[in-house]
């Protein structure tokens, strides 16, 4: 996702970067046909690029959306429309009037089905891992508001209570399962690094204009180790999503959960280390980095958080036999690497 391009030359990835902030941040006009605000995502023409993911210049475009809505902290259908494109084509319903719900574990309820956006004339796709999946009318399900942090509009949903619409079985879901949670996965990574990228920046800004001592703090040592820090882990979860989206369907097993894990853990460093050079100004409700910070922190929670996919891989690494784990003793064991110095 990032760019090596200098000077006024910039990729076409850049140019929707900017394009895709833009558009997100505009109010919209209103659009007496749908009987509600523009879609920012059809001024993109963002819809149209969902349905040739295979192209890797388009997928690179699809992915960028998300971390201008990190950026913008800006709330839309795209994550339950990318969930639901493998499915799509099984119920036989067009691009982007199928958005599917995400599981959000709740402490006090347990899991309950969510989605994100506002769903207005869509259908819901509720995939249920061992008894297939349906397709709701979102008109016929009642949706309840769920107060999260980070301007990221939720709504939770009864799918028992609804009229199911279309019913695909559990092995037509079953194959496309495993292809939806990485797209997911990984656009959850890239509006994570938005998130965090802007409280980098807000923060970087911060010391560059804040005295202390006669000069700005971003002169001191330790507020440009933090900095540094933040930086390096940002730029770490830049090229690893850069990579994930490359790869696509030729990563490696189980890649997608190494990167929504490294994108829950980076994303939240960044945040801390920024409010740390914030100081006391980054806890006042008249800042905006509570609003990145929770968006991070809110993100994190969707399709396994960093703890549980980190304990995961773990668990499955040492269940794992053979040439690709090596037990820590053996590590351990190995003699030291010679200092070429």
């Amino acid at each position: 996702m990032t760019s090596t391009t200098t000077g006024p030359a910039r990729t076409d990835e850049d140019a929707f970067l900017a394009a895709a902030c833009l558009a997100l941040r505009a109010p919209g006009e209103d659009d007496p046909a749908a009987g509600r605000r523009e879609d920012p995502l059809d001024t993109l023409g963002w819809w149209d690029l969902l349905t040739d993911l295979a192209d890797p210049e388009t997928r690179a475009a699809v992915f960028t959306l998300f971390r201008a809505q990190g950026r913008e902290l800006a709330s839309s259908t795209a994550l339950g429309a990318l969930l639901a494109e493998p499915l799509r084509p099984a119920t036989g319903l067009a691009a982007g009037t199928v958005i599917a719900t995400v599981t959000r574990r709740s402490g006090r309820n347990g899991p309950r089905h969510v989605v994100l956006g506002d769903v207005t004339g869509k259908h819901l796709l509720v995939d249920r891992p061992g008894g297939g999946a349906v397709v709701l009318a979102a008109a016929d399900v009642t949706l309840r508001p769920v107060a999260i942090a980070g301007r990221l509009a939720v709504h939770e949903l009864d799918p028992d209570e609804a009229t199911v619409v279309v019913t695909l079985d559990e092995s037509t879901a079953a194959t496309a399962r495993a292809r939806s949670l990485f797209l997911g996965r990984v656009a959850l990574a890239c509006e994570i690094l938005g998130a965090a990228e802007t409280a980098l920046a807000d923060a970087a800004a911060y010391a560059g204009t804040r005295e202390q001592f006669g000069r700005p703090i971003g002169t001191f040592q330790a507020v440009r180790h933090l900095l540094a820090a933040a930086a390096t882990d940002a730029a770490a979860l830049a090229s690893v999503t850069a990579q994930a989206i490359s790869l696509d369907e030729a990563a490696p097993p189980h890649h997608d959960e190494i990167v929504k894990a490294l994108a829950g853990r980076n994303g939240r460093l960044v945040c801390e280390r920024a409010l740390q050079v914030l100081g006391g100004i980054g806890f006042t409700s008249e800042h905006s980095h509570h609003h990145f910070h929770s968006r991070v922190l809110a993100l994190d929670a969707l399709l396994g958080t960093s703890a549980e996919l980190t304990h995961g891989l773990g668990s499955r690494l040492r269940q794992t036999r053979g040439d690709t784990a090596v037990p820590l003793a053996a590590l351990l064991a190995r003699p030291p690497v010679a200092d070429a110095h």
